[in-house]
């Protein structure tokens, strides 16, 4: 990380977000991982020094992520990922719990540690862009406890799934994805500021964007400071069959698009929407064309 040290600072400077919103908009948040420290074992005279087996258990639980209080969107658990990390899913024989992988992002293989009672069941949710993978997971009976590992074409994921009475469970678990983040961004030379923004509908709105930019493989809108959260329009990318709703978090005042669009509106309001386009520099030519999505 030293050598993107110069550029990180320059690149916290342009891109230093404004305030946290109070809403949220799909938000993947990124809460602080538990830092609990593994004690070194020390030699000392008339003692017994730790086991193999009780140094692996205080590693297991140093590494161990629980939910947190901040770390929630609506009823999704939000993990900050970290090689070596296990996260825990609290599950129900009544109900089915959700692992969510990061958008785009494909499962390469998914074993457990108890295949007898424990439900473990890949599926895929279309979200208009990339699919999104969703692991569900269901125990049998309660009292179990088991882990699963994912292995995807990005990461691997290791969890801890315990099952208890009750009707409080994991609904869904995610994460988000801070150091790979800040690597992807360690560079302004690898940004993308080519884009197009203009009013094509309604006239010039408050929540005109003010920049927009990629870095190849996901795409920034930032809007005014003094817009509220409440007047956020949403977001469609526009392709040749018409325009689609788009997934994306907000971040303070900027939009994260989970990938790199040529074409896509924002939208406010119903029957007389207004409507602003934002248009990469190598999709302008082919507007010319022919039209470009649909009415709302």
């Amino acid at each position: 990380m030293t050598r993107f040290l110069l550029a990180s600072l320059s690149l916290a400077l342009l891109l230093a977000p404004p305030t946290a919103m109070a809403q949220d908009i799909g938000a993947d948040q990124c809460p602080a991982l538990s830092a609990v420290a593994v004690e070194a074992p020390q030699s000392r005279r008339g003692r017994r020094e730790p086991t193999p087996t009780e140094l692996l258990a205080r590693a297991n639980e140093a590494a161990r992520q629980r939910p947190e209080t901040t770390s929630f969107t609506q009823a999704r658990q939000i993990y900050t990922y970290a090689p070596g990390a296990i996260y825990e899913l609290y599950t129900s024989p009544s109900f089915i719990s959700a692992i969510l992988l990061e958008p785009g992002e494909s499962l390469g293989d998914v074993a457990a540690g108890d295949t007898l009672r424990w439900m473990v069941q890949e599926t895929t949710a279309e979200t208009g862009i990339d699919g999104r993978t969703i692991v569900l997971v269901k125990p049998q009976t309660t009292g179990l406890r088991t882990n699963i590992v994912l292995v995807t074409d990005r990461r691997t994921y290791t969890i801890e799934a315990i099952a208890q009475a009750g009707s409080a469970y994991s609904a869904q678990i995610a994460w988000c994805y801070p150091v790979e983040e800040e690597a992807r961004m360690a560079s302004v030379d690898q940004l993308h500021f080519g884009y197009r923004v203009r009013a094509v509908r309604g006239g010039r709105p408050n929540w005109m964007p003010t920049r927009v930019f990629d870095d190849g493989r996901r795409t920034w809108i930032e809007m005014p400071e003094a817009v509220a959260s409440s007047d956020l329009p949403p977001l469609f990318v526009i392709t040749g069959e018409g325009a689609e709703l788009v997934n994306y978090r907000v971040q303070g005042q900027r939009y994260m698009v989970d990938r790199v669009f040529d074409v896509a509106e924002l939208r406010l309001g119903t029957r007389a929407p207004t409507i602003v386009r934002i248009e990469r520099e190598t999709a302008l030519p082919q507007r010319r064309s022919g039209r470009l999505g649909g009415r709302p």
